[in-house]
């Protein structure tokens, strides 16, 4: 009889475990974050006790600011580019770094390095990199002569702006996506790649029928985060925009969330929240069907 109960009861004492855990987890975590939603419906300063219902007011407000298209624009050209570079850059690093040498040890460790640093220290180093007048880049490219670089302002156009800054986020993030699809890589048997080649097929061959579709559903989470960061990336854009005075130009709506943080209406960067989370869930649905899919392509 207490046998009997004892295995009833075995899968629950694990919930028991992490019960004490995810009470924190969502009082400190998921319940600061539910409160946007009924905030982006509210007229308030987030210090007062006057809260004024305002119902779409919040949202329509948003819609009809400049900030609006701008935002548009920078937040998806600034998507684009990092779901292209980063998921292209790093399944080519993670194939060329597959087998465990020292070497290749090495630089995993060098590529994973740059996730120590934090985003105010990259962002601030960098933009000393980018300055038109003393900058090492154009220094760099003044040493080897190309004159037509050597006073280049970078980040004097937006959409240049965004691709620098992009560029700025792949180097400092581009050791997780890269450790993922190592470990992932892995895990595929060597024995595929001895029948394919005992078959005649190329390396290039055994890539796209071999390595990329047992790779897929790790590739598809690392895109779907990769998406997710990069809609969310508000702090290299503010510290690199700032040190050239036009970061209006190529602020994203994450940027817009946290200049609102710092207005007279919290409503307004939370309705903004509320929209771009619409827009994620609906992309990690997406991404949900594809991954379910790949993964039962698998097996």
């Amino acid at each position: 009889m207490q046998s009997s109960l004892r295995k009833k009861l075995s899968p629950y004492k694990y919930v028991l475990i992490m019960l004490p855990g995810l009470i924190v987890w969502f009082v400190l975590a998921i319940w600061p974050h539910l409160q946007v939603f009924p905030m982006a419906f509210y007229k308030w300063n987030g210090f007062s006790s006057n809260k004024v219902f305002v119902g779409w007011q919040n949202f329509e407000s948003f819609y009809r600011s400049s900030g609006f298209m701008v935002g548009l624009k920078n937040t998806v050209l600034y998507v684009l580019f990092l779901f292209v570079v980063q998921t292209v850059l790093s399944v080519v690093l993670a194939v060329v770094l597959k087998r465990n040498t020292r070497l290749n040890r090495f630089f995993r460790t060098f590529f994973f390095l740059p996730l120590v640093f934090s985003s105010v220290m990259v962002g601030l180093t960098w933009g000393y990199m980018f300055d038109p007048n003393l900058g090492m880049l154009n220094q760099i490219f003044g040493a080897l002569g190309i004159k037509s670089l050597e006073s280049f302002n970078w980040l004097g156009e937006p959409v240049r702006a965004i691709f620098c800054i992009v560029m700025v986020h792949i180097w400092a993030n581009i050791g997780y996506p890269l450790t993922i699809l190592t470990a992932a890589l892995q895990t595929i048997p060597d024995d595929l790649y001895e029948v394919s080649e005992i078959e005649g097929a190329t390396s290039m061959q055994q890539f796209r029928k071999v390595t990329l579709p047992l790779i897929t559903p790790a590739l598809l989470r690392i895109t779907l985060l990769t998406v997710i960061t990069g809609a969310m990336a508000f702090d290299y854009i503010i510290i690199l925009g700032s040190s050239v005075g036009t970061a209006n130009e190529f602020d994203t709506w994450a940027v817009k969330i946290y200049q609102g943080l710092l207005g007279p209406n919290l409503g307004v960067p939370a309705a903004i929240g509320v929209f771009l989370g619409a827009v994620l869930f609906i992309i990690f649905l997406i991404q949900f069907v594809f991954t379910k899919k790949a993964e039962d392509a698998i097996h």
